[in-house]
């Protein structure tokens, strides 16, 4: 069978085996219900699959293992069980990852035309090993289409994105980056880069921007401010100055939009530059 798509589910169902002590004194209860919200929506995507799909599931119960195997068939799952190297070296685990999905194309007698086939991604979280390992799967698998991130399809971590009015994906030129803005419920604007094609965690390229202090932020997925370092204040001269993170801190830092119209906003992520690592 030739594969035409592949879909790529990352660490699905985080949340499921908590019990309610750690989510009532971490107060999850967002992120349990989005989760639930989002596994019905895999479920339901994967009842009206056609045929020539592969599903990729990295991690998560056996149970949606299982749900796409009745779909699908047993040929068309990919579950590895690739042990995590005891070094933490994330290129070799890659190569492992890698390794382990030829030898299932192999032993079942599939085909994968890495110039032709398509791929998206869903899993947990969108800020973090989505994103990671999806970058990370088509630099190694040799993948020329990037693959689709499906926000939908995603837990987030960051709280101020629930509710968001909007968002939109803006690649930027020559490169596989994209950053998604978001418009958010209180409307302040958000920003993330991620890489498509390359695997974002050993990325050391840098993403250049232009930033001005009283209007933009840095901020964790958390919504701790890390620049600028001193709040502004009111009679302080406002400035611009060069930000620059690498793709690989990407994963982590939001650009935020805390007194800037959405256009404007816009404009100033569109303009990121994206360089060579040292």
């Amino acid at each position: 069978m030739k594969i035409e798509h592949i879909i790529f589910l990352i660490h699905p169902c985080c949340y499921e085996n908590l019990d309610a002590e750690a989510i009532r004194r971490d107060n999850l209860y967002l992120f349990v219900d989005r989760e639930e919200e989002v596994k019905q929506r895999w479920l339901q995507s994967l009842a009206e699959r056609l045929g020539n799909t592969l599903f990729f599931q990295l991690g998560g119960p056996e149970y949606l293992r299982e749900a796409a195997v009745k779909i699908l068939g047993e040929a068309a799952v990919f579950y590895p069980r690739t042990p995590f190297p005891k070094s933490g070296d994330l290129r070799e685990y890659y190569r492992r990852l890698t390794s382990d999905f030829h030898n299932h194309i192999l032993t079942h007698g599939l085909q994968v035309e890495t110039s032709t086939v398509t791929s998206e991604l869903w899993g947990e979280s969108f800020e973090g090993c989505v994103p990671g390992y999806g970058g990370a799967f088509a630099e190694y698998l040799g993948l020329h289409h990037p693959p689709q991130m499906r926000f939908e399809m995603t837990v987030y971590d960051s709280r101020f994105l629930y509710g968001a009015r909007r968002w939109e994906v803006i690649p930027l030129d020559g490169c596989d980056v994209e950053a998604w803005l978001f418009e958010c419920h209180d409307g302040t604007a958000a920003a993330m880069f991620q890489s498509r094609l390359t695997a974002q965690w050993v990325d050391d390229r840098w993403v250049h921007l232009q930033l001005d202090d009283r209007r933009l932020q840095i901020c964790t997925k958390n919504g701790h401010t890390i620049w600028p370092q001193t709040p502004w204040e009111k009679g302080k001269p406002e400035c611009v100055e060069e930000y620059r993170m690498t793709l690989a801190d990407c994963n982590w830092r939001w650009v935020r939009g805390i007194g800037m119209a959405i256009d404007d906003f816009r404009k100033v992520i569109g303009a990121a530059r994206v360089t060579a690592g040292v």
